[in-house]
């Protein structure tokens, strides 16, 4: 019989009932011995710097971790899973602490008493708050199963983050009401660079003496790369100090037209003067609300739109790319990847569970 925490994300969720479904004899031996244990993040920041290998053997499956450990209230596991099989964990947290899950290619889908905290397809990253409470994680067998969480502490994250990043009431209001969540909006794209430094970090490319230095600065590096790609993607709050109520209307028109239009986008002439305003006024203000200009948000608009098609996996990327207004595949597969860093055609297989 499946652990009560399971059965209760299958019970809520029938569907998973016919999508995920572990070898008998896996869940069998599941049954007898739940994969479930506490993770307590605090025994990571009593112990000095550690850099292991380790090779994990278990519910017919074979995992290769890498490990790194820092004072700080730092963790870091790079996983290589061999398995025949769907599976599960379930994570006892013995104080609240962040985690960034990057499933390279892998994927996850987390749940608190049956409730889903977020899904994760291959090439995807999310940040995760788990407090004091049990979270079920699933998966699917995937050939060459990658993954990397990286656990940070509250302390050490709240150190990291700026002092007036958005990130930071999210994460308050969540401990407020004490309960586990995603802390992005919507999951990232792991891009070329942050795989670059996952591999760095647990490639030993330096001096033995010199790797707690090294993965410190490459830790850091991620977390930044990965805060700036969120924040980048998702549209910041508009600073309107300034603006008349008038010009704050005219920027939220000529940011509806922008979006309505998005397959053959007005010139800056045409919007200003449907805007009843001058070019130099419109990309002016237009900055001052959204912190972008108008090609930059045009094209972050498109590459959003981009990725939710991509991701649905129902019409080819030649489609995609005329209906986002592009005439030529090759320059919108270019603009995605400049953006995102991968190619979309990555993305759609991932989709389709290929």
């Amino acid at each position: 019989m499946y652990e009560e925490s399971l059965r209760k994300v299958l019970d809520n969720n029938a569907s998973l009932q016919e999508t995920w479904s572990p070898e008998k004899h896996v869940a069998d031996e599941m049954a007898k011995t739940p994969p479930r244990y506490t993770f307590d993040i605090r025994n990571f920041a009593e112990r000095p710097f550690q850099f292991r290998e380790n090779l994990l053997q278990q519910y017919s499956s074979r995992m290769k971790v890498a490990e790194i450990s820092m004072p700080q209230g730092l963790h870091v596991m790079h996983a290589e899973l061999d398995s025949t099989s769907d599976g599960y964990i379930c994570i006892d947290s013995a104080v609240p602490y962040i985690q960034f899950f990057f499933a390279l290619n892998s994927d996850r889908h987390y749940y608190v008493d049956g409730k889903s905290l977020g899904k994760l397809m291959p090439g995807q990253a999310q940040a995760f708050l788990f407090c004091a409470e049990e979270v079920v994680g699933i998966w699917h067998r995937r050939p060459e199963d990658r993954f990397v969480e990286v656990n940070i502490s509250l302390t050490a994250f709240e150190a990291y983050l700026p002092q007036h990043d958005p990130l930071r009431p999210t994460l308050r209001n969540m401990l407020d009401r004490g309960r586990s969540g995603a802390l992005l909006t919507q999951p990232l794209l792991i891009s070329v660079q942050q795989k670059q430094i996952l591999r760095d970090m647990v490639g030993q490319v330096v001096a033995d003496e010199l790797m707690e230095l090294f993965c410190a600065a490459k830790l850091m590096e991620l977390l930044a790369r990965t805060l700036d790609q969120y924040r980048l993607q998702v549209i910041p709050p508009a600073y309107t100090a300034d603006l008349s109520g008038e010009m704050k209307n005219r920027m939220a028109q000529a940011k509806r037209i922008l979006e309505i239009r998005m397959s053959d986008p007005p010139s800056l002439a045409e919007l200003a003067t449907v805007l009843g305003t001058n070019e130099n006024y419109l990309k002016k203000y237009f900055k001052m609300c959204y912190q972008t200009t108008i090609y930059g948000y045009l094209t972050k608009f498109r590459m959003q739109k981009a990725r939710d098609l991509l991701q649905k996996g129902e019409k080819p990327i030649n489609e995609i790319s005329r209906f986002l207004g592009y005439n030529n595949p090759a320059h919108f597969s270019a603009s995605f990847k400049k953006h995102f860093g991968v190619m979309p055609k990555l993305i759609q297989r991932s989709a389709k569970g290929q």
